[in-house]
Parts: C-alpha cells; sequence; structure tokens
C-alpha cells in the first residue's frame, strides 16, 4: 500500500479520531521510515489542532 492511500484513508476517518489512530499503527509498519515519520508528523498536526479546536469550545462555553 503506498503513502497516498494511507494518508487519504486517515483523512477520510478524521486524523485525530482513534480510528485513524489504528490505521497508523497498521500502516506504519509497511512503509518506508520516511514515509512513517510524514504519517507520524500527519498525525501530531492533527491532534494538535483538535487540541485547539477542544480549548476553544470550552473557552467559549465559560
Amino acid at each position: 500500500m503506498d503513502l497516498a492511500t494511507i494518508l487519504k484513508a486517515i483523512e477520510i476517518v478524521g486524523a485525530a479520531t482513534p480510528a485513524a489512530l489504528r490505521f497508523y499503527e497498521g500502516f506504519k509498519v509497511l512503509v518506508s521510515d520516511a514515509d512513517r515519520e510524514e504519517l507520524r508528523q500527519v498525525l501530531a498536526v492533527a491532534r494538535a489542532q483538535s487540541d485547539r479546536l477542544h480549548e476553544e469550545v470550552q473557552a467559549s462555553a465559560r
């Protein structure tokens, strides 16, 4: 499976979701070290965006 397909699958399920994390864990063994690092970065960005959104929602609820 190529990196573009893996990234599309993660995008479809939502990069910060538990499903995306399972995709990452399952697919990271199938790709090169460089592609594995790119996957890790994609998920790190998604988690940061999710955390920011969560903080914004919490702040607006106060």
